[in-house]
């Protein structure tokens, strides 16, 4: 008899945060995988942890910033196969504090018209497509 061996995937989290029409993008920290390359912030999701519950705990890490969960949306899921995670992210329309880049990293606030000008992670592109046609569809 066969058995089917079933993949465990990692689920992540993801926000996109906007101000003034711009969204915040953030360059990985040197310490990291993908040095360099920009990104949503959030990360990986704790075991028993709620996906919130994780956003939240990577956003005070990264950002120093707590979310208003009352302005708080779920966009969208992927599965990237390849390195069996789910990527969940979010929009946030509000937070409480003043961003910080507590790791280092670089802060962009662009227009998400110009998200293809920088370079992102690969695993990013089909929700930058999903943002540009869905989400922010006007043009700047």
């Amino acid at each position: 008899m066969q058995t089917i061996e079933a993949k465990k995937f990692r689920n992540v989290v993801a926000c996109v945060l906007i101000k003034n029409e711009k969204i915040l993008i953030t360059s990985r920290p040197k310490i990291k995988t993908f040095a360099g390359f920009f990104e949503f912030p959030g990360g990986k999701v704790e075991k028993g942890e709620y996906l919130l519950e994780a956003l939240e705990r990577e956003l005070i890490e990264e950002l120093g910033i707590s979310l208003d969960f009352s302005k708080v949306l779920y966009l969208k899921k992927y599965k990237i196969h390849e390195q069996n995670i789910y990527l969940n992210f979010f929009l946030c329309l509000k937070w409480f504090g003043k961003i910080k880049n507590k790791e280092r990293q670089k802060l962009k606030w662009i227009f998400p018209t110009e998200l293809n000008n920088y370079n992102l992670l690969k695993s990013n592109e089909s929700f930058i497509s999903f943002l540009n046609d869905f989400i922010f569809p006007t043009a700047y």
